[in-house]
Parts: C-alpha cells; sequence; structure tokens
C-alpha cells in the first residue's frame, strides 16, 4: 500500500489511484506534541474517501520533538512508530472500505487498536498520554476501537446496577438497576431519579461519581456490571468516561479534578459552574464568572471544530436544539464556517484566537438559560465517547419547559451515537415525558425510610399533570391550587358555589378536580 504526507496547509492531488495520503495538521497538543493527520483514500477508481484523523506517535521522542519522522512516502512505517484513530468514525470508515483494505492499511499504520500487544507498550510513552489519547480514552481503545479494528458492530447491550451507602441506621440501601438498549424506541440512553426535595437525588448521584471514579478512597456503595461485555473485559473497564454536569450555585459537592494525562481506568470531567481544584488560601473558588463560562465555550469550540465527526455530532446535536426559535436565530452553528474561513487565511495561532473571540462574543448574547444549555452540549459534545456515563443534577433550573424538552432530545440522540448513557436527578416532569417508565425510579421518604420504586404508569409522552400527581401524589392535592380547591369543598360548598367563589376562573383540569372532591364528599356523607 502506497502512502504520502502531505505538508501543513499543503493541498491533495486531483487524479491519484489505489493511494493513501496523509494531510499534515497543524493541532497541537498543550503546546508539546503535533501528531495529527488527515487520511485521504483514492481507491482504484479514482474515488477521493475521507477516512478520518489519526495521530501518530513514535517511541523514546526528544525531549523538544513535536513531530513523529515519518517519512514522505512510505509503504508501511517502521517499528519505531505507532498510530490510533481519533474517532470511531475512522474505524467505520475503514470497515466500510472493506476487510481486505481495512487490515493491510492499519498493519502499514502500525494501528495500536488493532495490536494490544503494541498498544501495552506505546503507553509506557509520553507522547501516547499527552497526545494520542488526549480526546480518547484508553478503555475506549481497548473496547470499542479494537472490536471495530477486526470488523466488529458499533454498538452494543449493556446493564449495570448501583447500591448507595446506607440511607440511615437500620435502613438496607435499595439497587438502581440500568439497562440500555442500541435502536430500542422509545430510547432507553436517559434514566431519570426523580421526587421531591430533600430525598436523596443529588446525594445518590454524587455517591455513584465518586464510587466509579475514586471508589478506593471511601465508601461510596457498590457498582456492578449486570452483564459482562462481550469481548470479556474486566468490569472496571467497561465504562470509558464519567462526566458530571451541574449548573446549581448551591451544590455543596465539589467537583473532582480533571486529568491531563488520560490515562486512567475511568476518565473524568466536570461541566458546571465551579472550579475545580482549591485557591492558594485553601479555601473554595468563587462560582465562575459569564466570562469564564464563555472562555470554556470558546476553548470547546476550538477542540470540536478541528475533527470532523464531533463537527458533525455538534451541528446535529444544534439542530435538535433549533426547535426553540431565539436559538435558531442565534444560528451558533456558523461557528463552523467562521472557522473554515478563517483557516483558509490566516496561521494556526490567529485562526484559534478569532474563533475563541468569535465564540465568546456569541455567547454573550444569549439568555442565562441558552449560554447554559448551549454550552453543556457543546462541552458535550467535547467530551462523550463510547461508553460514557453522563450524570446531570437538576437542569430544570435554569431551562423552560420546551427547551429543557429540547435539550434531552439532543442529549439522548448524542448518547445513541456514542453508545453512552445519562443519569439525571430531577423532580421536572417535563423530563419523564421525554423517557419511558422503564428508565424512571421514583425516589421517596417517610421519615427516616428510603425507597425506590418505578411510576405504575407509563411515562413517555404523558400529561404533565398526570404525570405530576402519580409522582408527587398527596404532596400535590395538599399544596398549590389543590389545596385552595379542597379547602373549598371542605367549606361545604357545591359545584356552583366554588365556580362563584373562584369568579369562574378555572380550567378544566380544576373543574375536574372539583367535581371528583363535592363526589367524594358526598359518598362519606
Amino acid at each position: 500500500m502506497d502512502f504520502q504526507v502531505i505538508p501543513y496547509r499543503g493541498r491533495l492531488p486531483e487524479d491519484e489511484y489505489d493511494k493513501v495520503f496523509l494531510l499534515t495538521d497543524g493541532w497541537d497538543d498543550w503546546f508539546k506534541y503535533s501528531t495529527m493527520y488527515v487520511v485521504f483514500y483514492f481507491d482504484g477508481d479514482g474515488e477521493k474517501h475521507r477516512i478520518g484523523e489519526v495521530k501518530i506517535g513514535q517511541f523514546d521522542m526528544a525531549a523538544d520533538q513535536r513531530r513523529p519522522t515519518i517519512p514522505d512516502e512510505f509503504n508501511e512505517l517502521d517499528d519505531v512508530f505507532f498510530s490510533l484513530g481519533q474517532d470511531d468514525e475512522y474505524y467505520q470508515k475503514l470497515n466500510d472500505l472493506g476487510a481486505e483494505f481495512r487490515d493491510t492499511y492499519l498493519t502499514a499504520m502500525r494501528d495500536v487498536a488493532r495490536d494490544a500487544e503494541l498498544f501495552e507498550r506505546a503507553l509506557e510513552e509520553d507522547v501516547t498520554g499527552v497526545s494520542l489519547l488526549r480526546s480518547v480514552s484508553d478503555s475506549s481503545v481497548r473496547i470499542q476501537y479494537r472490536r471495530m479494528a477486526q470488523g466488529g458492530a458499533r454498538l452494543t447491550e449493556y446493564a449495570f446496577s448501583y447500591t448507595p451507602p446506607p440511607w440511615g441506621r437500620g435502613n438496607q440501601p435499595p439497587t438502581f438497576t440500568f439497562e440500555v438498549h442500541p435502536e430500542s424506541y422509545p430510547p432507553t440512553n436517559v434514566h431519570v431519579l426523580i421526587g421531591r426535595n430533600n430525598v436523596g437525588k443529588t446525594y445518590t448521584v454524587e455517591q455513584l461519581t465518586n464510587a466509579l471514579v475514586r471508589p478506593d478512597e471511601g465508601n461510596f456503595g457498590g457498582f456492578n456490571w449486570e452483564d459482562i461485555d462481550e469481548l470479556g473485559l474486566d468490569e472496571s473497564e467497561n465504562f470509558t468516561n464519567i462526566i458530571a454536569v451541574t449548573f446549581s450555585a448551591f451544590d455543596p459537592f465539589e467537583p473532582l479534578p480533571n486529568r491531563e494525562n488520560k490515562l486512567s481506568s475511568v476518565r473524568y470531567q466536570y461541566i458546571g459552574l465551579k472550579h475545580i481544584g482549591k485557591a492558594e488560601d485553601g479555601k473554595v473558588k468563587p462560582p465562575k464568572s459569564t466570562d469564564d463560562l464563555a472562555a470554556d465555550f470558546g476553548k470547546s469550540v476550538q477542540l470540536i471544530v478541528t475533527q470532523t465527526a464531533k463537527r458533525d455530532r455538534w451541528r446535529r446535536a444544534l439542530s435538535l436544539l433549533e426547535s426553540d426559535p431565539i436559538f435558531k436565530q442565534a444560528e451558533i452553528w456558523q461557528l463552523i464556517e467562521q472557522f473554515d474561513e478563517l483557516n483558509a487565511e490566516l496561521e494556526k495561532r490567529e485562526v484559534f484566537d478569532q474563533l475563541r473571540a468569535a465564540a465568546r462574543k456569541l455567547y454573550s448574547k444569549l439568555s442565562s438559560g441558552h449560554k447554559i444549555v448551549v454550552l453543556t452540549i457543546t462541552r458535550l459534545v467535547e467530551t462523550v465517547e463510547e461508553r460514557s456515563l453522563v450524570l446531570i443534577d437538576e437542569p430544570e433550573a435554569h431551562l423552560h419547559p420546551p427547551l429543557l424538552s429540547a435539550f434531552i432530545r439532543s442529549l439522548s440522540d448524542l448518547l445513541i451515537n456514542r453508545n453512552g448513557v445519562a443519569i439525571i436527578a430531577t423532580h421536572s416532569p417535563v423530563i419523564l415525558q421525554e423517557v419511558p417508565s422503564t428508565c424512571v425510579w421514583k425516589i421517596w421518604r417517610s421519615g427516616r425510610e428510603k425507597r425506590i420504586e418505578r411510576p405504575v404508569l407509563e411515562t413517555f409522552g404523558e400529561n404533565v399533570g398526570t404525570l405530576t400527581q402519580a409522582i408527587f401524589g398527596l404532596e400535590v392535592t395538599n399544596s398549590g391550587f389543590h389545596k385552595m380547591l379542597s379547602d373549598a369543598v371542605e367549606e361545604g360548598l357545591t359545584y356552583d358555589g366554588v365556580l362563584e367563589r373562584f369568579d369562574g376562573q378555572l380550567g378544566d383540569e380544576a373543574r375536574g378536580i372539583v367535581r371528583s372532591l363535592i363526589a367524594a364528599r358526598q359518598l362519606e356523607d
């Protein structure tokens, strides 16, 4: 197989046959390594195929060496080099080109997903942890990429359970079970913990995070896989990435530190208002300002637009949010076009400076709710990979119901694409409308006793009022307009008397409640 390297900003030839081109990319990792190439293949008929991004490492790189010293032309890389695709799309494209081409290509490129022994050797190199695995976890390489490099399918089913620490003296904690079935309708990759305030939703999510990310540092409960991956891998390798999302100013829990070098059994990412780590005086840092969040958005956009597969996922995620007319008018997707235009005219550093500035300017014009949702979905596109677990605490705090529904759909679509799962702690029935009852756990508490149960009725597409009554029960009938209606009926008023009391200003649901309360009163009499 013939390979040729095209210099940075060089052009691909127009007429080639049965040849692979590596287009040098200017992207660098932590201003230390530049290992990225974009791969194109011209087949025997001269048709061009874009395979995707790959990073190439080298054993024993010099301290000041930024890029591997691969030759301008070669048939296969020497044994001092190794490569890794930067997305499962890369391996999918190779599979689409046929098993013979895939196997020949991956062997020539010394791909570490295909060669397990080579990968273990490469893990000892600094360039692997800092550059090749910057956007990919080692678990993804061992599981998803290796399966696909051998012609396997992209998505798999999986199930897991979690038992939190005891919720009080003598109280046996319940066990939450979760299952994800690819291609199911309704989708099963978004799960919900719901209940009133102070029943332990946020606590459960926090303890689950600790149980997965730092299980040896305390009693955080027990996490178990119900079905081990078909490749027979160790349980600890089944989740590759934990992403915690919370924008509550009152969240008492501190985010765990992110890691620059991504070599870890389970990676952890935090998306939210808090700064990671303590201030110099040891105190907790103040929440992020609007400027800080805008900077986070700009950095995330920069990472996304340099990788085609992530660009495509970001554009799709944004389009699903555009059911909100104000969000649609913002035209956030234009940042992709701006990057392409800048990249054709300017040097790399100036391109990124101007792109981040444009992203911050666009972000500053959004409302607070739109700021939260666009930052969240953008950071999720950046960080979610195969077998990611996303943990979200009360997203309804900043989003109105239609935008909240659109966000859940966009999140679900992203997770379907990445074979991931989300667990959302909420007290919003709007979120319940978007998931089936098999993906809902209702948490309730009576005194010191806490229990969990599935909703009795189907939740997907159900009326919000019905869901509210089903989840919160007596708490609904003893509060708000329900209590006002109940008090009027208890005074002995007739139906017409209640209507008169409220000056006829009762909706259909309120009128139905009044009739039911009066009927119940008459039966008691």
